[in-house]
């Protein structure tokens, strides 16, 4: 691309002037910077939501010197000059901030990109791809959304670490006193490790949560969510960040320093050992969306052992357990990692008393295997006494209930092929943040028009990404084989995507959600960042068998199936959006 103008030379930013600079200038600062995995970081020419090359007058902000700030919330313009577009900021030496660092949206945000130690009360992260080279030191360090992610070289001392849904990857922890994953493990640590031929390694690894929110975090901080998820709750910005206030409770030190933990941790075994399950089975497991939770007393050389366990499969692979040895009353902890086969990668131990992050992960993976396995069964658990554990939970359902949203309308025979391969796979495990649903009360289509003409002409039947936004059948045939599939946007636009079916399963082959907006919907895999689902290889498979169509690979494959559906259907839909006084985007203009 052409190399890029800059409006002016200086701009003041949160009281601080930065030198402005074009995407060119900053590639040579910060193209190089690398992963963990020796990768580039950035691409500043990309073109993506990241760093598009759509907005007008596109810069970043670089500071050469030392900066000292009283709060940096980062923002893509000034109020002195709202024509702007920063794509991120760029600090060459340390950056101190007195009460807070924020990006500007979850969904997006201008990149932070500091080369020395950032330092602040509270740091929180998301909408880009986020880079601190020389270290941080902070109270809490917030993550938040898939549209984030952050990259943090040298030395690490937070007294929380928080991420709900947003990688963040760390050289080392310095001293760390909790980290916390909301649902998945997403937070990553490098760790050395030796070969076989005694070569030492680095390695980097997802790193298991060590402890609840209420065992650090001030409870009126803390909601919880439908699913009974600890989560931070909408007023800690404003009342705690915003001020430069901890969130923090240093008084729950009994909680989240484990002080009590031998003897909860005996009780515990002694609580278990009494279930009348284990005396009838001898142990006990559960297994809840993928991770399982396990009590086994057991005999090794001897001596009488009871260990409790919590194994976090769907490709993690990770392992934690705490052992109590009857007779000499030790207790032992082990962080494993798992080959695919089970056994141990390589792994952490080390007794109770031992200090590291390392152990803590370990104590809360006991505590939390304990309340599931003493939780009051619900109406769907079953014994299975070959396997000696509880059937595992899952959200499955059947046919008929999937088909009653559909009334008169008949499932097209592709439609039902897709619900029997889910069955056996599960939801959004074999295409990302694809699932079936059954939505059948409307209430989001009504959102766009509560015209009774318009929301009975579509029936909404998957979910379409990890925002929110759904795909639906437009009803224009009696036969849903010869309706077009429509996307619905979390955050705006109605686009066509797909002729029908098939075509939008061809679609789901390149294991990436939809991207939409007001005035797009498209699929886009940065194979940079690309992780692939566990059962993406058998759906391809699947794929083939059945309809004889080869995965695809590319962007641009995506791209010709949706453009074919817009120019079957585009101009008859906005025809009938429009009728409803409801607004097209300008690429369906």
């Amino acid at each position: 691309m052409n190399e890029e103008k800059i409006p002016f030379e200086t701009l003041e930013f949160a009281g601080i002037t930065f030198k402005v600079i074009n995407r060119h200038a900053a590639h040579d600062i910060i193209g190089n910077l690398t992963n963990f995995n020796n990768e580039k970081i950035y691409n500043v020419f990309e073109d993506t939501w990241r760093f598009p090359d759509y907005e007008e007058n596109p810069i970043f902000l670089l500071a050469e010197d030392d900066v000292e700030m009283d709060s940096f919330e980062m923002d893509f313009s000034t109020e002195e000059h709202p024509d702007i577009f920063i794509l991120g900021f760029i600090f060459k030496g340390n950056l101190s901030v007195k009460k807070l660092i924020s990006s500007f949206d979850t969904d997006n945000s201008p990149a932070l990109i500091v080369f020395g130690e950032t330092t602040s009360v509270n740091i929180t992260l998301f909408g880009s791809v986020h880079y601190l080279g020389g270290g941080v030191k902070c109270d809490a360090l917030l993550g938040e959304y898939n549209h984030g992610e952050l990259f943090v070289k040298g030395d690490v001392t937070a007294w929380l670490i928080y991420s709900d849904d947003m990688l963040m990857h760390f050289e080392r922890f310095t001293d760390v006193q909790a980290i916390i994953s909301i649902n998945r493990p997403d937070v990553l640590i490098c760790s050395n490790v030796t070969d076989e031929d005694g070569t030492v390694i680095t390695i980097e690894n997802y790193f298991p949560s060590t402890h609840k929110l209420s065992d650090i975090v001030d409870d009126s901080f803390i909601e919880i969510s439908d699913y009974g998820t600890e989560t931070l709750g909408n007023n800690y910005y404003e009342d705690a960040f915003k001020e430069g206030l901890s969130i923090l409770n240093y008084d729950k030190t009994e909680k989240y320093m484990y002080t009590n933990f031998r003897d909860e941790f005996i009780k515990m075994v002694e609580v278990l050992s009494e279930l009348e399950y284990v005396k009838q089975i001898g142990r006990i497991s559960k297994n809840i969306a993928g991770t399982t939770y396990s009590f086994i007393p057991f005999d090794y050389e001897g001596k009488k052992y009871s260990q409790i366990s919590e194994e976090i499969g769907n490709g993690f692979n990770i392992r934690m357990r705490a052992l109590w040895c009857h007779d000499n009353e030790e207790i032992m902890l082990i962080l494993e990692y798992l080959y695919e086969d089970g056994n141990p990668k390589y792994q952490w131990m080390n007794n109770e008393t031992a200090p590291g992050i390392e152990m803590f992960c370990v104590k809360g993976a006991a505590i939390k295997a304990f309340e599931v396995l003493t939780a009051e069964p619900s109406e769907d658990d079953d014994d299975d006494e070959d396997e000696t554990e509880y059937a595992e939970y899952d959200s499955s359902f059947s046919l008929e209930d999937f088909s009653a949203q559909f009334g008169r309308y008949a499932l097209p025979e592709d439609l039902v092929k897709l619900y029997e391969f889910e069955q056996e796979y599960g939801a959004e495990t074999y295409s990302e943040c694809f699932g079936l649903t059954i939505t059948d009360d409307k209430t989001g289509i009504k959102t766009w028009s509560e015209e009774e003409e318009f929301y009975n002409s579509f029936i909404e039947f998957a979910g379409a990404n990890g925002s929110g936004s759904s795909y639906a059948y437009w009803l224009i045939d009696n036969d849903l084989n010869n309706c077009p599939i429509v996307v619905f946007g979390d955050e705006g636009g109605i686009h066509v995507v797909a002729e029908n079916t098939r075509k939008l399963i061809h679609l789901l082959t390149l294991d990436t959600e939809i991207s939409v907006d007001f005035d797009s919907a498209y699929f886009y895999k940065d194979e940079e960042y690309y992780s692939e689902n566990d059962n993406i290889e058998a759906f391809q498979q699947w794929v083939k068998k059945e309809f004889n169509l080869d995965p695809i690979e590319t962007n641009e494959e995506t791209d010709e199936i949706v453009k074919q559906a817009k120019d079957k259907y585009k101009k008859r839909l906005n025809d009938f959006l429009i009728k409803f006084d409801i607004e097209i985007g300008e690429d369906d203009e």
